[in-house]
């Protein structure tokens, strides 16, 4: 009973965590008119959740493993929930912007935090994947339920319920938290540094990373300050790298990466959220810009894939893991969201929903993300010690959002760069094609890089 309460609470985390994603881009437009925002600041509003939830996992996973999984994933909640309340109250961009960064790093400590809990609490094999997939399924859930609440809130209530609505519930997950979850820290006879240095330069590193990355489609910044930015990121990453090779207790112990199943995991990782970011971009533009549909009924028509991906998560991936394998399920599951981001290449202007829309939403987010999701994050804990298994939750979900963003950028990227100045319905719809190429290409990348690292009979 314990640990499936355990498993609810750390899926009701993730579960808020996805939804405030997809529930905040419904809600931008209203945000901009009330608070009178440009088009630059409005982009703060999601990018800076996007800059610390990113540049800050690597921290939460081995805050995790040091000071206690329980700990760290209340310690989380509580900021998230504290911040949720002050973006729904903000009255100007500028505190709106900071709690919105402050939330991403609460984001950021309760996600590895929660995978750490749950790769310690069920053994590894059929209960752990089994357990996984139903955090899977929460993270597909969270998304498609903000999709239709961003816009329902909006209208009938206000822009700022969106933010408000979580914070009852963040407080009933950390109640339960904090009575059914175990504290599972290193223990205290053991000798341990903090690595300071470390945890400086990889926060600071993967914050710049992500800053480049949100720019390489709509920079904000002088084109000498985005390449200073893409000069120092890379100097704090080598310079962590160095960092943790002589560190007597690293931050990031590079010795983890020697198991094969989680490299390649975590590799392909890369690609995995880059399908659905990108795929969410061109499904906007189609819907809004080119058809006229309203920002509600844009999310209402990613709802059937992404309901369906949920179901797939809970309960077909870790069927497939448990009678193929590992290699096979994450192989053919990029595999298929590239071919259901390639069939957005059927839509033209006048095309209806069911005809390219729906079935590419069915088979991208539905059945491909419903296996790649959970495929990925059970190969990147699998055969990690109970004590590294913050860390190494930390790995895999910052290369997802990592990938997440750079795959957005590139898709974003190749449309603005085949739009004309003033293009007409049949042009927007032309770049769009190009978008959806590069969208496809990423994940069969993946699907490439999975089939060769994932050793073969693994389950």
């Amino acid at each position: 009973m314990r640990s499936r309460l355990a498993l609810a609470a750390v899926s009701a985390a993730i579960l808020l965590d996805a939804l405030d994603l997809s529930i905040t881009q419904v809600a931008l437009p209203s945000i901009q008119r009330d608070l009178d925002l440009s088009a630059s600041a409005l982009q703060w509003v999601a990018n800076a959740y996007v800059l610390t939830y990113g540049g800050f996992l690597l921290l939460g996973g081995r805050a995790a493993d040091l000071l206690g999984r329980r700990r760290v994933f209340v310690a989380g909640l509580a900021a998230f929930g504290a911040m949720s309340l002050a973006c729904g109250l903000a009255t100007s961009p500028a505190p709106l912007v900071v709690a919105r960064g402050l939330q991403g790093i609460g984001a950021a400590l309760t996600v590895p935090a929660a995978v750490s809990i749950i790769a310690t609490t069920f053994a590894e094999g059929e209960a752990r994947n089994r357990a996984l997939g139903v955090f899977a399924a929460s993270a597909s859930a969270g998304f498609s339920v903000g999709l239709v609440l961003g816009g329902v809130l909006t209208d009938a209530l206000s822009w700022r319920w969106i933010f408000l609505v979580k914070v009852p519930v963040v407080l009933v997950v950390a109640a339960v938290a904090l009575r059914v979850i175990t504290e599972g820290r290193a223990p205290a006879s053991a000798k341990r540094s903090y690595d300071v240095a470390g945890a400086v330069l990889s926060v600071s590193g993967l914050l710049l990373l992500a800053f480049v990355i949100t720019q390489v489609a709509r920079r904000t910044v002088a084109p000498g300050v985005l390449a200073a930015a893409t000069l120092a990121a890379v100097a704090l990453l080598a310079g962590f790298v160095i960092n943790e090779r002589r560190a007597r207790d690293p931050l990031l112990p590079l010795g983890i990466f020697r198991l094969r199943t989680l490299r390649a995991a975590d590799l392909a990782s890369l690609t995995v959220l880059a399908a659905p970011f990108g795929f969410s971009y061109v499904t906007t533009l189609y819907m809004q810009d080119v058809q006229g549909h309203s920002a509600l009924a844009t999310g209402l028509a990613l709802l059937p894939g992404a309901v369906l991906s949920a179901l797939v998560s809970r309960y077909g991936a870790p069927w497939l893991i448990e009678r193929i394998g590992l290699r096979p399920t994450a192989t053919a599951g990029l595999t298929v969201v590239a071919i259901g981001f390639a069939l957005l290449l059927r839509a033209d202007v006048r095309t209806g929903y069911e005809a390219a829309m729906l079935p590419a939403s069915i088979v991208c987010l539905g059945l491909g993300m419903g296996v790649s999701y959970p495929a990925f994050t059970i190969g990147a804990v699998s055969g990690v010690s109970d004590r590294q298994q913050g860390v190494a939750a930390g790995i895999q979900n910052t290369a997802l959002q990592v990938g997440g963003g750079l795959g957005l950028a590139l898709v974003s990227a190749a449309v603005a760069g085949s739009l004309g100045p003033h293009p007409d319905p049949a042009g927007y719809v032309d770049a769009l094609h190009v978008g959806a190429l590069v969208g496809a290409a990423v994940p069969v990348l993946g699907a490439a890089m999975a089939f060769v690292g994932l050793r073969a009979g693994s389950r």
